[in-house]
């Protein structure tokens, strides 16, 4: 899929990293660093071929302007990226023990979620092939009514659209609430891009985890026709029913062997290379293909610090998704 006929859209945050290890309370510091998973997808996308559109909302503050700097230093157009009038939302990542990393928001008050309905019009919709959409946003009343708009009008104009449910439970008061807003969003989409953990609110976090293929076929019972999953150290999955077989294609694939430094973005990194990758109607090899160079945008970003800083290099990308040929 052409990358600049893709429209991205969602956060653009700031990442708070501990300056050093142990508990959060006792770290002499924290380095912040520029993220949020669409700006993740959208900067990675611009990496793998030519920029997308980007809409997006930074806040007024210095932070706002790291972020305004960030996003043209990796080539983003700024015609869809709003400046509010409240400070920006920033997210603190520590790590986990078993090597990932959790999230503390601090979003309330800010200006980062808070997407206006119609910002972008029905004649732009015309340009793009593709609409993808985080689902962060929906944890903000504002943000879920835009986002579900914006979706909503992608598909009756057309466009694939693309979706990262990205659930994060600390932003949300009420999961029944977040259960009805996937829901909501799920119903526009074609493509979704998922982590086992994105589905628990859809009661498929489990089976994910352990039965990649039957949470896939699950999703693609509603409006869907591909899911792609990844599943950390144990790989990733894609099943669809878009391909040229006009049957359904399940594949999977191992996890690439590289040095982990940090997997903050790893998922947002597979999503925009398998949308650098994807067309509906693809054969069931040339859907492997999508996944493997998915996978390897993946885990290449692993081997960074941070979402925006670890963008992988396409022709090495390339190269190690080949390797799966080899």
């Amino acid at each position: 899929m052409r990358t600049d006929r893709i429209l991205v859209a969602g956060e653009t945050l700031v990442d708070l990293f501990p300056d050093g290890d142990g508990d959060l309370a006792d770290v002499a510091g924290f380095v912040h660093r520029p993220g949020g998973a669409p700006a993740n997808v959208a900067a990675c996308l611009a990496a793998l071929g030519g920029p997308p559109a980007f809409w997006t909302r930074l806040g007024s503050d210095p932070f706002g302007d790291f972020l305004a700097d960030a996003l043209t230093d990796h080539g983003l157009p700024d015609d869809l990226v709003v400046r509010g009038d409240a400070p920006t939302a920033l997210a603190v990542v520590s790590p986990t023990p078993d090597g990932d990393r959790s999230f503390s928001f601090y979003e309330r008050d800010t200006a980062t979620l808070a997407f206006d309905t119609g910002t972008v019009p029905d004649s732009a919709l015309a340009e793009f092939d593709c609409v993808h959409v985080g689902g962060v946003a929906l944890a903000n009343p504002t943000g879920r009514e835009a986002t579900l708009d914006l979706a909503r009008r992608a598909d009756e104009a057309g466009c694939v659209v693309s979706v990262d449910p990205n659930y994060r439970p600390a932003l949300w008061r009420d999961p029944d609430e977040a259960t009805d807003a996937l829901g909501s969003l799920l119903a526009a989409a074609d493509v979704v891009c998922c982590s086992a953990a994105d589905l628990a609110p859809l009661g498929l976090g489990e089976l994910a985890r352990h039965d990649p293929g039957a949470a896939a076929a699950d999703l693609l019972a509603g409006s869907p026709s591909t899911v792609f999953l990844t599943r950390g150290s144990a790989g990733a999955t894609v099943v669809s029913d878009a391909t040229d077989s006009g049957e359904r294609v399940t594949h999977s694939l191992p996890a690439f062997d590289v040095d982990v430094t940090d997997t903050t973005g790893a998922g947002d990194a597979f999503c925009a290379g398998a949308l650098s990758r994807f067309e509906p109607g693809l054969s069931p090899a040339e859907l492997r293909e999508t996944l493997a160079f998915a996978s390897a945008t993946g885990a290449l970003a692993t081997t960074e610090t941070g979402g925006l800083g670890a963008v992988p290099d396409r022709t090495a990308v390339r190269r190690l998704a080949e390797t799966t040929n080899a």
